[in-house]
């Protein structure tokens, strides 16, 4: 059983962007193994954090389901069922967790994966931005998240990793950061504001376990970060140049044509929806049948007919489903964040309960939190830009990396309870 957890945890990082629905293919593993044990699985008893992120999910599935108009088809029924399928896969994946080396090499392997790719579509096929099989802003932002996964083990873990190791997840760091540069989603990359905030549990564990505090090794991985940012500069800089000649252009006359116009176009039109109906929305199709209305009205520009979301999680949330949906959205957020964050509190009971016995462990655990911590923390700042639960790649991803995380992490801190300094093989 646990193999196959650990088949698909591997599975859903490691093919997310370099095979068409990679992201997927993990998702229907875990979910037909939960299916095939449904008289094993539902025996085990689940601890209150756990029954707290499935009650989360099932919630906001409802809000999909109840909130969606009837005239939208099938479509309620496809996102609510994502949400559903995914109970019993955290229910299953928590009776029978996933290794973490799993979701270690699965991260390394999508990101040298997402990376090939990307050099292969812009150097070998002549494209302008990389996009893997998904569209480029998804495709790249996901690509980020990979790299700050990888960044994170490698900052974590220096010591304990292998050679082979260090310079797998440093070239997944590199190639996974190109495959971002070169999807030109510019919008993404203001998630690497969090990663100071990411850094402040590791340097205080580091103080915790009163070691001196390795400032090469996160020199080291800041650099590995940074040399495709930087190899890529002119590619940047034309980038932010252009930001600020479209803003300009759209602050000078309203111009809604270009990338950033129309995105500054939608949220001033999802803003106007959202105060008409400030508790429950438009719903989908209210919101494109009062949006249509507006720009024949020519009170907004038509740039915003072309799309069906508003460019932003929380101003599309507002204008569709309210207050309430808003609401739901930011539980999606703190609730998963509140359950990983590393706490001091935490961290200190995992060390003690090892006893400082079993190091790789602990390190372990703290790349598991971080790293799922930083996996939320992404999809906020991604959501500033896109509305990443509107495509099917943002929300599978999202769902069922949290669903692996935290059942390799109950996984590992149950056997650590359970077994204290003995070695634990599942790191």
């Amino acid at each position: 059983m646990n193999t196959l957890t650990s088949l698909a945890g591997f599975m859903l990082p490691g093919l997310a962007l370099w095979l068409p629905s990679g992201y997927s293919w993990g998702a229907v593993l875990l979910l037909l193994a939960s299916l095939g044990s449904l008289h094993r699985w539902p025996m085990h008893r689940f601890d209150r954090e756990t029954l707290w992120l499935a009650a989360t999910i099932m919630a906001v599935g409802l809000l999909w389901l109840f909130q969606s108009d009837g005239q939208g088809g099938s479509g309620r029924w496809d996102r609510f069922s994502k949400y559903a399928l995914a109970i019993p896969c955290l229910l299953y994946a928590v009776a029978y967790p996933p290794s973490v080396k799993a979701l270690r090499l699965g991260g390394v392997v999508g990101g040298l994966g997402a990376g090939a790719i990307a050099l292969w579509q812009v150097y070998g096929q002549g494209m302008v931005r990389a996009a893997g099989h998904t569209n480029a802003i998804q495709f790249g932002n996901l690509a980020l998240m990979l790299a700050v996964l990888a960044a994170l083990q490698l900052a974590v873990g220096w010591r304990a990793l292998s050679l082979r190791w260090r310079i797998g997840s440093a070239a997944a760091v590199l190639l996974a950061m190109e495959a971002s540069v070169l999807s030109l989603s510019r919008g993404g990359w203001l998630a690497l504001i969090w990663l100071p905030v990411l850094c402040w549990p590791l340097l205080r564990q580091i103080q915790l376990q009163q070691k001196t505090i390795p400032l090469r090794w996160l020199l080291v991985v800041a650099l590995l970060l940074t040399v495709p940012l930087l190899s890529n500069m002119h590619v940047i800089k034309e980038r932010f140049d252009l930001m600020s000649t479209e803003v300009a252009a759209y602050q000078a006359d309203g111009q809604a044509q270009s990338s950033v116009g129309h995105r500054l176009e939608h949220w001033r039109l999802a803003w106007h929806l959202g105060l008409e109906k400030p508790l429950l929305g438009w719903g989908d199709v209210g919101y494109k049948q009062e949006k249509n209305r507006l720009v024949e009205l020519g009170l907004f520009d038509v740039s915003t007919t072309y799309f069906d979301h508003a460019h932003n999680e929380v101003l599309d949330m507002f204008a569709k489903r309210g207050g309430l949906g808003v609401v739901m959205l930011l539980v999606f957020y703190v609730v998963p964040l509140a359950l990983f964050w590393p706490t001091a509190s935490r961290m200190r009971g995992i060390a003690a309960t090892s006893d400082g016995q079993n190091v790789a462990a602990v390190q372990a655990v703290l790349w598991l939190r971080l790293s799922a911590s930083a996996i939320i923390l992404m999809y906020i700042a991604f959501g500033w830009t896109q509305v990443f639960f509107a495509h099917n790649s943002g929300t599978m991803c999202y769902l069922f990396m949290l669903v692996f995380f935290w059942a390799a992490l109950h996984g590992l801190e149950c056997s650590l309870q359970k077994y204290g300094r003995r070695p634990l093989q599942s790191t």
